[in-house]
């Protein structure tokens, strides 16, 4: 417990100094005139609009992706656990995560390492498909600033490939005796096993289609501050702000989102009103995700306690 509380200082710690970094030349006077001039509905339905694609995208994906590998999973089973993934996040993204992994052992009987590598594995592909959606932006908005992660989303792209060829081709076949071929034959990388292409290219569609909401809704973000960044930017730009932005350093995107749009967008407009835009739409997102916790804690702990009893009577068994 005094571990995790630590770790959580730390991150906003972390996410503070982010914030301190980012803030450097702002004039708060100008920041305060950003939002005062700000065109508050347009930014309220882009961002409503947006975290309501990010919510049911992401139910769907992982309803999707638990189907997949662990039996019928419905969207309307997995809402509570989401929502309190989401209030979560605020905390501590690996926390956040955590609740996948409960929900994975409470409602399928599915052991705790064995949920974690099924996280796992839909991060390894949602690092494939940002690495392969800069790539296209790069070459399609060759003027884009993505463009210096050139190299590190080719790096990425490739060794995703390469992952993908083992488990899906050449995995199986190495002789028993190979450390791949134990890495192949874990028991807690069934998902990875099991995925077929056609599993990959839904994952793929569903997080493909979350990106691209989120991208329409960066826009109108940029829209109702009266920011001019053309549309084909703001969606070059959008598969590098949603890998930082979810950066496991930084609770709730709490310093991050700071630093991408003070610089990855700074060439379309000043900083003071890219942080005003910032600050906003990191206190729509805690605003939107708090309430979300508090209404989802009761089921949330329901499944723990049930989980901690079955630990109990293991424990109780195993003295016997």
């Amino acid at each position: 417990m005094r571990k995790t509380v630590v770790q959580n200082l730390v991150a906003y710690a972390i996410a503070a100094a982010i914030v301190c970094y980012a803030a450097r030349g702002v004039s708060w006077r100008q920041v305060a005139g950003a939002g005062g001039h700000a065109t508050l509905w347009i930014f309220v339905i882009a961002s409503v609009g947006g975290f309501l694609c990010w919510f049911i995208g992401e139910t769907v994906l992982y309803s999707r992706l638990f189907s997949y590998f662990y039996g019928p999973t419905r969207t309307v089973e997995l809402l509570p656990t989401m929502a309190a993934v989401y209030f979560l996040q605020i905390v501590n993204s690996y926390v956040a995560s955590g609740a996948f992994v409960l929900f994975l052992h409470a409602r399928k009987r599915v052991p705790w390492i064995m949920g974690g590598c099924t996280l796992l594995f839909q991060g390894y592909l949602d690092a494939m498909l940002l690495a392969t959606l800069s790539l296209l932006a790069i070459a399609l908005v060759p003027t884009s600033p993505i463009r210096l992660g050139l190299n590190y989303a080719a790096g990425v792209l490739g060794a995703g490939c390469l992952i993908a060829s083992f488990w899906l081709l050449w995995g199986a076949r190495l002789r028993s005796g190979n450390w791949l071929r134990w890495i192949y034959e874990r028991p807690s990388m069934a998902s990875f096993r099991m995925a077929r292409p056609s599993h990959y290219i839904k994952l793929f569609a569903i997080r493909f289609l979350i990106v691209l909401g989120a991208g329409f809704a960066l826009y109108g973000q940029f829209v109702s501050f009266h920011i001019g960044v053309p549309l084909m930017q703001t969606l070059a730009l959008t598969p590098l702000i949603v890998a930082i932005g979810n950066s496991p350093f930084s609770p709730g995107g709490i310093g991050t989102t700071q630093l991408v749009f003070t610089l990855a967008f700074a060439r379309f407009a000043s900083k003071d009103d890219l942080f005003a835009l910032s600050l906003a739409v990191t206190a729509f997102n805690l605003a939107v995700r708090i309430p979300m916790g508090l209404a989802m804690s009761a089921p949330l702990a329901e499944e723990a306690v049930e989980v901690e009893s079955e630990l109990v009577t293991k424990r109780e068994v195993g003295r016997l």
